[in-house]
């Protein structure tokens, strides 16, 4: 019964999962074009099944208090089968001039409790000499309050770089594990010790005249262990890992069309001890896209992917229509379609609906 339940939050009835979560993603310049920016907002939107939407909601917001003094507002939330996240994010940041002869910035950090995320504290030191060239060391301090032993402490680097060669976007953060007492009915029955791990990062180059690779990956390891009271009783430990990863390498073909080919990975592992779940992914892409008036483009493309579930084997295929808008230069708009074409093809015009995708980005 536990088995089945996890499958059913594991999305394992979509065999389009990693086809669809690299169709949600935003081109790689459009990324960066928000991670650059002062203030942002993006959101994705989209179907993951006939009855499971897909929903990614970021803005970033900053704002001069005084002297060097700034307010920064984070919004991230996305909603993805068992992924549930809700973090709202407030930051006091001062931030050096942009010649400073010490580039250090200083912030303090507050993300109150909400419907998916526990409340965090905490402060960061960093390097600062632009918006496209930072890094920052955050130290948080997570569910603080009552019948901890331990405070769950998290260690963070971030940082943008930004050259004529290459764009680069990193996070890298580690959980020192945290001891929190469990009650009922007043008396104390176990102990959760709980950590984890994550590295995020973004990396786009333009080492070539018309050929520009890169690589996107998200790795998120997960660490519990449920140690009853009394000790006698067998402890329960879960560890989960969560990898997605795509390179990819997009050429300029004229001046109004290019091709991106990308290679989609994705890894998941849960054991605990009764359960042993992995879910492996491999994925192709190719994407053909040509422009009219410099802020239309038109992308086909086709996707196939492989996929392995606790040693059993299936794979897909489908096709990819898709109508972008850029509208000077600060607010991108995409629908992309997915087609079915696996054999044998459907008999019905509707049939061939393989999910579809709203994009949207805009900087300011």
């Amino acid at each position: 019964m536990i088995f089945l339940f996890l499958l059913s939050l594991l999305s394992d009835n979509n065999t389009l999962y990693l086809m669809d979560k690299s169709v949600s993603l935003l081109p790689v310049e459009e990324e960066f074009q928000f991670l650059y920016s002062k203030n942002g907002i993006q959101i994705t939107y989209g179907l993951r099944d006939s009855q499971n939407l897909y929903e990614l909601y970021r803005i970033k917001i900053r704002t001069p208090l005084f002297s060097r003094m700034f307010f920064e507002y984070n919004l991230n939330k996305e909603n993805d089968y068992e992924f549930k996240t809700e973090e709202h994010l407030f930051k006091l940041r001062w931030i050096p001039e942009e010649k400073a002869k010490i580039p250090l910035s200083f912030s303090l950090l507050f993300s109150p409790q909400s419907s998916q995320n526990e409340k965090y504290t905490g402060f960061g030191i960093g390097y600062w000499k632009n918006t496209k060239n930072n890094h920052f060391l955050n130290i948080t301090f997570h569910e603080f309050g009552d019948f901890f032993d331990r405070i769950p402490l998290n260690i963070g680097l971030s940082g943008l770089l930004n050259s004529n060669q290459a764009d680069l976007y990193y996070r890298y953060y580690k959980t020192i594990p945290g001891k929190k007492n469990i009650f009922e009915n007043d008396e104390q029955i176990g102990r959760v010790e709980y950590g984890g791990m994550g590295l995020i990062n973004t990396v786009f180059y333009r080492l070539f005249s018309k050929i520009y690779p890169g690589i996107r990956l998200n790795y998120e390891e997960k660490d519990s262990i449920f140690i009853p009271v009394p000790g006698d009783t067998a402890t329960n430990r879960i560890n989960i890992k969560d990898l997605f990863t795509e390179p990819f390498i997009k050429t300029k073909i004229s001046e109004k069309s290019s091709f991106r080919i990308g290679f989609p990975m994705s890894r998941k592992y849960i054991k605990n001890d009764t359960l042993d779940y992995k879910k492996k992914y491999l994925g192709f892409n190719f994407l053909y896209t040509y422009s009219f008036f410099h802020f239309i483009e038109l992308t086909f493309g086709i996707q196939k992917s492989w996929r392995n579930l606790n040693e059993e084997n299936d794979s897909e295929t489908r096709g990819i229509l898709g109508l972008e808008l850029k509208l000077n230069q600060t607010t991108f708009i995409s629908v992309r379609q997915g087609i079915e074409l696996d054999f044998p093809l459907p008999g019905e015009l509707k049939e061939y609906d393989n999910h579809t995708y709203l994009l949207f980005n805009h900087c300011f």
